[in-house]
């Protein structure tokens, strides 16, 4: 059993005036408070709808759009209608022109 604290003194943890201990208050946040600094609890602190982020599809569907490799980093040439891998139909007809010019180097 505990002391009634009829004449017992604390002090207010929030602003730290001395007050009779009856008189404090224990708020949400576990400090024992005064009226003046007694903060209720509102909604806006605690929201219990929280908005859900999407993370990944239902039913994912593979990319087609591929790069035109033949797996080690090596461009694979379609010339005319000849399809050296046999899988990229959609290139055919597509040609690419390179030209590499002439770099000079000058150490000084």
């Amino acid at each position: 059993m505990f002391a009634s604290g009829k004449y017992a003194r604390a002090m207010c943890d929030r602003c730290g005036k001395e007050m009779r201990y009856k008189d404090l208050k224990l708020e949400w946040t576990g400090f024992e408070v005064c009226k003046a600094c007694w903060d209720p609890k509102t909604k806006l602190e605690f929201p219990t709808n929280f908005p859900i982020d999407p993370e990944a599809l239902r039913n994912p569907r593979v990319d087609v759009d591929q790069e035109a490799t033949a797996g080690d980093g090596q461009v694979i040439i379609i010339d005319g209608n000849t399809d050296p891998a046999g899988q990229l139909n959609w290139f055919k007809g597509f040609e690419v022109e390179v030209e590499l010019g002439d770099v000079t180097v000058e150490i000084s």
